[in-house]
């Protein structure tokens, strides 16, 4: 499979592909990864500070507090896929994850009959996606799960988060509530708002067995 991959706030796609080593190495498969970069600088990342140089330059896709940034990334990763695709499916960590969810969901809204642009998703530390219908009036509003029929992640997801994420509490579960219930796998482990590394084995060794899930489900669908 070829995968798109979206980065946190505050960091680049050096640190992202740094931060999925250890969990890509053990997923093993004839997989690809292209790593997208935000365009809009960033302070950097409170989780990466004493990992990575302080000199470096890091982003994001879009300013959290403002709806015609996130139209702009939006129309960027839609001209993106255009352009570079097609890509079977994307991973997403943190606002990237939030930014594809967003994607797809407002993708489905607008062109229901129309396949979707991947085939599967694997967020991690998962953002909570905004609903399209008010970015659409410039208005930020972030979309309740309860009652919700149209604003579903409608195919194979494997959602991946740290029970004791205190920068983004509760996001990651209301991400896995608007994903297909029939198709989506999770992974709760004991880190934080950060994806699994070298020491968390019992934790990478979930996050991989929820995104084979999620690749299985995907080329059962194909």
């Amino acid at each position: 499979m070829r995968f798109l991959c979206l980065h946190g706030t505050g960091t680049n796609s050096q640190v992202f592909e740094t931060q999925l080593a250890n969990i890509l190495y053990e997923l093993e498969g004839n997989h690809t990864y292209e790593f997208v970069e935000g365009t809009s600088p960033a302070p950097m990342a409170a989780e990466i500070q004493g990992f990575f140089p302080s000199t470096d330059e890091y982003f994001q896709y879009y300013d959290q507090t403002s709806a015609p940034s996130m139209n702009t990334a939006l129309d960027q990763l839609e001209g993106y896929l255009a352009s570079e695709g097609p890509f079977d499916g994307v991973i997403g960590y943190s606002q990237g994850a939030s930014l594809a969810a967003t994607y797809l969901i407002r993708t489905a809204q607008r062109h229901p009959s129309a396949p979707l642009p991947f085939r599967c998703a694997i967020f991690f530390s998962g953002g909570r996606p905004l609903d399209p219908r008010s970015l659409d009036e410039d208005r930020l509003v972030l979309i309740n799960p309860d009652g919700v029929t149209d604003a579903v992640v409608a195919m194979p997801t494997a959602n991946i988060w740290g029970r004791n994420d205190r920068l983004w509490p509760g996001s990651s579960e209301i991400l896995f509530k608007l994903c297909d219930p029939a198709v989506r796998s999770s992974c709760i482990h004991d880190e934080g708002h950060d994806i699994p590394g070298a020491r968390a084995k019992d934790a990478i060794q979930g996050s991989v067995r929820a995104i084979r899930r999620a690749i299985d489900k995907a080329n059962l669908s194909h």
